[in-house]
């Protein structure tokens, strides 16, 4: 757990939740200074900030796990930073791959739709590879270039 904060992190919220609810719980513990209700797709969190640091301790300790429109809260202490997805996945075990979901600015993605593609007719495509009698002259050649020359003197010592 992170060190306490005045401003709270809260979590697994219902997607019915708004501002006037957290605003009403939340309220007996202290002065607010600020609630931000986020919903991101089926996520739903909202940071909640109060004046002194102790209220948002209280608030913490009294609040962590009560339900709230039929889900249990969730609340941490805000990090004062961004999240990012990546950093969730760690945090759940995921191991924080971002193999799939960053990619090289200099990547280039494949369209979407290749059905069309399919069906067109390629070009015939030349010959890969030269005939066995080329590739035989080529060795031979190739091979010649590759001995040493003979002197006179190496026929004397047979």
């Amino acid at each position: 757990m992170s060190e306490p904060k005045k401003k709270l992190w809260i979590g697994n919220l219902a997607y019915k939740v708004q501002k006037d609810d957290l605003e009403e719980l939340f309220k007996q513990y202290g002065q607010i200074t600020e609630i931000k209700v986020l919903d991101k797709g089926p996520h739903v969190y909202a940071f909640v900030e109060f004046e002194k640091v102790e209220k948002a301790i209280e608030a913490f300790n009294s609040l962590q796990g009560r339900e709230l429109k039929g889900q249990a809260m969730k609340i941490e202490y805000a990090s004062g930073r961004k999240r990012s997805t990546n950093d969730r996945d760690k945090e759940r075990g995921r191991g924080g791959n971002d193999k799939y979901r960053k990619r090289d600015s200099n990547y280039k993605r494949r369209s979407r739709s290749r059905s069309v593609d399919r069906h067109k007719k390629k070009p015939k495509s030349h010959k890969r590879h030269s005939s066995s009698s080329e590739s035989s002259r080529r060795d031979k050649q190739y091979n010649k270039q590759k001995q040493p020359a003979r002197s006179p003197s190496d026929d004397l010592s047979n």
